[in-house]
């Protein structure tokens, strides 16, 4: 059989591309739903842009000059609450609509992958481990789910946040817009990094899960062979080794995870607050500071970050899902096929004689388990 370190692929750029378009052909059957999706994240987005803008209005115009007038408040207050409940309503819909989209599109591709592996010859399987060919259908076709729910949304909806968030951040005031960039750099360093290594984390532990429904398959399928010769101790070490391999990887993954998505997060929305914070205290020396533009920019500056966080999170989970994408792709793509019948009418067979010479027969075409005769 073939080794199984096939999760380990490295792709260029070039096959990056052609996957990824590959993946996204598949969205051709649900392009009016997708718009309509796409359109229901922009409302949720202008909605999470204007709900700070209220609160701004709210400071600024009422609770900083006590000025107190029954109408108003009210109508700003009942303007909030319908916009917040307004916005999970319309959240709610798109989530139950894009993840439909994405069911349905994994529903079409395990139908393909599981059609090809019909018409495959027996060599392939011979080849290939049953746990493996599981797993391209099953833990492959799932993180392709994965991509499309949770990076491919998330990724459309951190994209209008983040243009949302700075349009506003602009008309309130272009000159602390500009200035806030400066954690720009910063925050680039950190995906760069996180990017880098996160993904070799994920693939190992991906790989080391194949292996190990790949180990139990083999084991519950062979276990007659495997008790008759007294094999269990060996294959009980073995399924160990490999358990302790995938605990180590997820340890080191964990820990990773721990370091950058959390306190260097933290970190960079710190900076973004003593930025705000020193730039109004400098404004205030030349006049009166607007407390509710401060907490306005505090709290995009924090959905900022949300958005970088949930970018970063799922960078890992999008590679992943590219290389298990291609995996299922080079199946779909597969030439060993089974032999076909000749479906021609009429043909009959005459007379005929088989003759055995020089046969041989190998599991891996190179050590011979029966010599020519």
């Amino acid at each position: 059989m073939e080794p199984n370190n096939e999760e380990m692929l490295t792709m260029s750029g070039k096959e990056h591309r052609a996957v990824l378009k590959r993946l996204f052909s598949y969205t051709k059957y649900h392009v009016p739903a997708l718009i309509l999706t796409i359109f229901l994240v922009m409302l949720v987005t202008l909605a999470d842009v204007f709900l700070p803008i209220l609160i701004k209005i709210f400071l600024d115009d009422y609770l900083t000059p006590l000025h107190f007038v029954a109408g108003p408040i009210l109508l700003l207050a009942s303007g909030y609450m319908g916009l917040a409940l307004g916005r999970s309503v319309i959240w709610y819909f798109q989530l139950v609509l894009f993840q439909k989209i994405a069911l349905r599109i994994v529903q079409r591709i395990r139908v393909d992958i599981f059609s090809k592996l019909q018409n495959m010859g027996m060599r392939y399987f011979d080849q290939t481990p049953a746990g493996s060919l599981v797993s391209r259908v099953t833990n492959d076709t799932e993180a392709i789910k994965d991509m499309f729910i949770n990076v491919l949304g998330t990724a459309i909806q951190s994209v209008f946040m983040l243009i949302g968030i700075y349009t506003a951040m602009f008309i309130m005031d272009a000159k602390l817009a500009a200035y806030s960039l400066l954690v720009f750099p910063l925050t680039m360093l950190i995906i760069i990094v996180y990017r880098k290594y996160s993904s070799q984390f994920y693939r190992a532990r991906r790989e080391k899960l194949s292996q190990l429904n790949a180990k139990i398959a083999e084991s519950i399928s062979g276990m007659s062979i495997v008790q008759q010769f007294n094999q269990e101790k060996r294959l009980i070490g073995e399924f160990e080794e490999i358990n302790k391999d995938y605990y180590d990887v997820g340890m080191k993954n964990i820990k990773f995870n721990a370091l950058l998505l959390g306190p260097a997060i933290d970190l960079i929305y710190s900076l973004a607050v003593v930025l705000i914070l020193s730039f109004f205290g400098i404004q205030s020396f030349s006049g009166p500071v607007a407390i509710g533009t401060i907490y306005a920019f505090i709290t995009y500056f924090d959905r900022f970050l949300e958005a970088i966080y949930n970018i970063m999170e799922r960078l890992a989970m999008y590679q992943e899902a590219i290389t298990a994408a291609s995996r299922v792709f080079r199946i779909m793509d597969g030439t060993d096929l089974a032999p076909e019948q000749d479906a021609e009418d009429g043909l009959a067979i005459g007379q005929a004689k088989i003759e055995f010479k020089n046969v041989t027969f190998s599991y891996d075409g190179k050590k011979e388990c029966v010599e020519r005769y």
